[in-house]
């Protein structure tokens, strides 16, 4: 029993207390009643009925004491196997860079309870820092990882200027899968602020993400360009996670310091968007947005952005290039008039065009053509289509560029279609010839109807002297291949000029040709006119030597033929023919014409040509040595016979050949006079005379 006496204030008053306290046998309760480090703080926070908690400690703390209080007295308490003389203090625990675990067993006092709490204690790396205990942390470039203990604990991080290495914060085991609800967070860069609110859930791109979380730091990105806008680049932040986007249930307040009227774009889930809502400075309304949305304010001479989800933030400006309304004007020039050439419109071209490659104001001026094989790019060659092919539409692509600046302007315009083209004939050599009554033919070729190879054609044939020709007729073949043919006609000859003129069925509309001629002189030259004389006339003896004379050109060629004597290249021929003989001559004239002319000679037999010299000298001089009978050898089948005065016959000699000499058994006769006879067959004539042998 234990008696409690209290005395009022006067001095006299007093009542009595009394607590009856009954001392059971040995207790069952293992619980404690508290438990305390000498550095870090547990979390959760400590009670009886949790059993494990965990803590971090700085890296510069290199082992840790623990004082458990056990809630009734007689209970016994062991950490990590090692008893406690009283409840008091651990001894020095050694701690390792990472988890430490510590097991403090409580025994109670009847000796049978028990109960075991434990403890996580994280050694954190030499560049992790923790937050002191007012949640202030300033990192330096060796310390540059915060890692946060507690879900509810606010956190105000100073990242200085000059802090090279990126800052990072670690909400390490608030985070799972992904997602998990952060405390309080206040970043202060030189550049930026980023507040936080306290238990915001955060909500990352991919169920991977660790929950490290980037603080600010000076980023780069490739903004879109805009066509006639000049991007100037204030800050880039990187704020959140390079690799994931994170998304909050509460507004995040961005401050980036100067930024002030200037445009801002974020980049999250790998999309660009430049923030345009505004909204009021305060927490409800940044909570009000949608999920991931963005609005921005400014506040004095900073950008505020009120957003629910970081990834990259970029502020920049925009103005107009002046190269913009210097590009518009070139453009603008670029009109039919300039475009047109010499050619009507641009409707109707066949012509080159004119295609500039600069602006007067600078701006450079490429060229595209949709059909470059009937205008060319520079617009200097214009192929246009056949005949019959039909126009060709061709788009041009003028492509302008004036510093950044570039713009395309099309023109469209119609290439017509060529008139239909004039048909072919190659060149005919002028020809020379001699008059004669034979076909002459000349080969044409070249024949088409030009390009429009489709087209049919039609040939004529005109001249300028039609006295000249019998006949005159062209025809076509195949191949580009014609025949002229003529008769010449006139023996005089001439000059005549003619014209072969092709045709096709392309007809002349819109300046078409669909006539072609080709010219050439053809010369007629007369034959020779030939005259053949025998100064004998044509009846001769035979054994006559007859002299013909042709007359009529300028050289003479006469065939071989019987009895020729000399002469046969000349304009006299003599001729001693042995029968009827026909002598032709070839007579070339002056203009090298030929032509041909017949002389027939009839040979008689009637021996008027035999002629005998009476008178033999036969002494060898060379004269009137032999009994000569002139032309006897147009006569061979003869007989000779010679006789003496007394009829005694004294030579006789089948065909004679003038060889008596006046010898008789080979002694010269004696000076007389001798007869002969000289017979020439059976009912042919017979000659006989006297010859005297003079000595």
């Amino acid at each position: 029993t234990i008696t409690t006496v209290v005395t009022a204030g006067d001095g006299t008053t007093t009542k009595t207390y009394t607590i009856s306290i009954t001392r059971a046998a040995g207790s069952s309760n293992a619980n404690l009643s508290s438990m305390t480090l000498s550095n870090g703080t547990l979390s959760p926070v400590f009670t009886s009925g949790t059993l494990n908690y965990k803590t971090f400690v700085d890296n510069i703390v290199s082992s840790i004491t623990i004082s458990p209080i056990s809630e009734h007295k007689g209970a016994t308490i062991k950490v990590n196997g090692i008893a406690l003389s009283s409840q008091s203090a651990s001894v020095n625990i050694p701690l390792i860079v990472g988890s430490n675990t510590l097991n403090i067993a409580v025994t109670a006092e009847d000796g049978i309870s028990l109960k075991s709490y434990i403890v996580m204690v994280t050694r954190v790396k030499p560049d992790q820092i923790l937050n002191n205990d007012s949640g202030n942390i300033t990192v330096t470039n060796t310390s540059t990882e915060i890692v946060v203990i507690s879900p509810t604990l606010p956190l105000n991080i100073n990242i200085p200027a000059g802090i090279n290495a990126l800052t990072t914060i670690v909400y390490g085991d608030l985070i799972s899968g992904g997602k998990g609800t952060i405390p309080e967070t206040s970043i202060t860069t030189s550049f930026s602020k980023i507040e936080i609110p306290a238990s915001t859930l955060v909500n990352s791109s991919d169920p991977s993400w660790n929950g490290t979380l980037l603080a600010p730091s000076i980023s780069n990105y490739d903004l879109p360009t805009k066509q006639g806008i000049v991007i100037k680049t204030g800050v880039i932040v990187e704020i959140g996670s390079v690799d994931f986007s994170l998304s909050f249930d509460k507004a995040i307040r961005i401050v980036l310091y100067g930024q002030a009227g200037m445009k801002i774009a974020k980049i999250h889930n790998n999309k660009y968007e430049e923030i345009l809502q505004t909204g009021p400075d305060n927490q409800a309304a940044g909570d009000a947005l949608p999920p991931d949305a963005s609005f921005k304010l400014n506040s004095g001479n900073d950008m505020v952005i009120w957003t629910k989800s970081l990834s990259r933030f970029i502020t920049f400006t925009e103005t107009e290039d002046l190269n913009v309304a210097l590009l518009k004007a070139d453009k603008a020039e670029l009109t039919d008039d300039l475009i047109k050439g010499n050619n009507k419109d641009l409707s109707s071209i066949t012509a080159a065009i004119d295609l500039p490659t600069k602006g007067s104001n600078g701006s450079t001026i490429n060229w595209e053509s949709s059909n470059a094989l009937v205008v060319s790019p520079n617009g200097k060659s214009i192929t246009r289509p056949l005949f019959g092919s039909g126009n060709i539409t061709v788009t041009l692509k003028a492509s302008l560029t004036k510093g950044s600046i570039t713009d395309n302007k099309t023109i469209t315009i119609v290439v017509l279609q060529l008139p239909n083209q004039a048909p072919t004939l190659n060149a005919i050599t002028n020809q020379t010839l001699c008059s004669t009554a034979s076909v002459q033919t000349i080969t044409l070729t070249g024949i088409s109807p030009g390009p429009e190879m489709a087209q049919t054609i039609l040939l004529s044939v005109s001249s300028s002297n039609n006295n000249m020709f019998t006949s005159l007729s062209v025809t076509a073949g195949s191949n580009g291949i014609g025949t002229l043919r003529f008769i010449p006609g006139n023996p005089a000859g001439g000059t005549a000029t003619i014209t072969v003129f092709v045709k096709d069925n392309g007809g002349t509309d819109n300046g078409g040709i669909d006539s072609y001629s080709r010219s050439f002189t053809v010369n007629v030259n007369p034959m020779p006119v030939i005259n053949i004389a025998s100064d004998l006339g044509t009846d001769i003896s035979k054994g006559q030597t007859a002299q013909l004379t042709a007359s009529g050109g300028t050289s003479y060629v006469w065939a071989n033929a019987q009895g020729i004597v000399s002469g046969q290249n000349s304009p006299i021929l003599k001729v001693r023919p042995t029968a009827n003989t026909s002598y032709t001559v070839s007579v070339t004239n002056a203009a090298g014409c030929t032509s041909t002319q017949s002389i027939n000679i009839n040979v008689n037999d009637d021996y008027k040509t035999l002629d005998i010299n009476n008178i033999m000298t036969p002494n060898g001089d060379g004269k009137n040595d032999f009994l000569h009978i002139k032309n006897l050898d147009m006569y061979p089948n003869n007989t000779l016979k010679i006789f003496n005065k007394a009829g005694r016959e004294i030579y006789t000699k089948i065909n004679y050949t003038n060889d008596w000499d006046g010898n008789f058994n080979g002694l010269g006769l004696v000076e007389d006079t001798y007869f002969y006879i000289l017979d020439f067959g059976k009912g042919l004539p017979k000659l006989k005379g006297f010859v005297s042998i003079v000595r």
